[in-house]
């Protein structure tokens, strides 16, 4: 095997673990802040299906949970396990790798790698297309008559092309180039027993969040390098307009970098990390870690924080503030905000997200 595909293998099991790892690893119960109203309490359900979730999605009161070996649907009234979507396989509508879920009104769009298999609202197989483009975490889905993605791809000494915004026409051909490219992302992390080559590179334990979701016949890329923004692009991939936002920035804790060091150091992988990296942060965090829609509702979450809550801001589709409070309760992932972004949603103003508890070895829906 070449280093062309030596270097797609790494990569590409590296988006698929790191699905794993943060949806493992995030969450955790929050106690709610005297702020909160005292009905906005949590609701937990235990959740004893779940095995290795990886991602959440909320459309019309079910929760949509994308677990090792298929979807685990549950209301979120009542925690009632309501059906199971799909199974490991390699036919049709089972999954490989389950990289990632998008909801639509009347659809779910899971993408398989390098498979986009499409099921019915309630669950129904209804047929696959195989993705065009290199492979890449970022969904890719349809948008009118048109696809869009936001496609990895590798130069041919192996280097990664950062990921950066397509729009194909129904017969998968290239129509139109309509973002810039993403950040690359964290780098894979090293393999067990590797020993380092070369000079350390530097490696941020913040990383900008970037992400895309179809609302209609529109794309929304979000995009905090830029600070609070969202880009608005109709089906073909021109633009439309921007939604930017000031804000106050949320400088670092001194004391942030040595925490996460402390952490990693109980890890097995600290010697590479340490021989391979010089770890830092930069002095702000990001303006926004989480983007998440709602019909005609736009949410960001911000580092701002009030007790134990973050904030969130929602807006219109035009990008009208419309509220701001604190009552993000969960602790986010600054390292791969992206994969966390996964591990919650935002449904009729309530956050839902899965949490595992280590007294009863089982996982818990929370909702809040």
């Amino acid at each position: 095997m070449g280093r062309r595909g030596h270097m797609k293998n790494i990569w590409a099991k590296f988006i698929l673990s790191g699905v794993i790892v943060a949806a493992l690893g995030l969450g955790s119960m929050i106690i709610p802040s005297a702020d909160w109203p005292q009905d906005k309490t949590p609701r937990i359900f235990s959740l004893p299906e779940l095995e290795k979730p990886r991602q959440i999605c909320v459309e019309n009161g079910r929760a949509y949970i994308v677990d090792q070996n298929g979807i685990v649907v549950y209301d979120i009234n009542d925690g009632h396990l309501l059906k199971k979507i799909g199974k490991r396989g390699q036919g049709p509508g089972e999954f490989r790798s389950l990289v990632r879920l998008s909801m639509f009104p009347d659809r779910l769009v899971i993408r398989d790698q390098p498979i986009i298999k499409f099921f019915t609202i309630d669950g129904k197989y209804s047929g696959e297309i195989k993705e065009p483009g290199g492979i890449g975490f970022y969904p890719f889905l349809p948008v009118g008559e048109n696809y869009f993605g936001f496609p990895m791809d590798f130069k041919d000494d192996g280097s990664l092309i950062p990921p950066a915004g397509r729009i194909y026409d129904n017969n998968f051909k290239l129509k139109n180039k309509f973002f810039g490219a993403f950040s690359p992302g964290p780098p894979p992390p090293p393999p067990p027993g590797s020993q380092p080559s070369g000079p350390k590179t530097d490696l941020s334990l913040i990383e900008n969040y970037e992400d895309a979701i179809v609302q209609g016949d529109r794309i929304y890329v979000a995009d905090s390098r830029k600070g609070l923004s969202i880009s608005v692009f109709d089906k073909d991939g021109n633009s439309l307009y921007e939604i930017h936002h000031e804000i106050d920035k949320v400088k670092v804790p001194k004391d942030y970098l040595k925490n996460v060091i402390k952490a990693k150091k109980a890890s097995n992988e600290w010697e590479i990390y340490y021989a391979k990296f010089n770890l830092a942060v930069p002095d702000y965090f990001p303006a926004f870690f989480g983007f998440k829609m709602d019909g005609d509702r736009i949410y960001v979450v911000t580092p701002a924080l009030k007790g134990d809550l973050y904030e969130i801001i929602v807006m219109n589709l035009e990008g009208k503030i419309l509220d701001k409070s604190f009552r993000f309760p969960i602790q986010p992932n600054y390292e791969n905000p992206a994969l966390f972004s996964l591990s919650y949603d935002i449904e009729k103003n309530q956050v839902v997200w899965y949490v595992y508890n280590d007294a009863k070895e089982s996982y818990e829906l929370h909702i809040r």
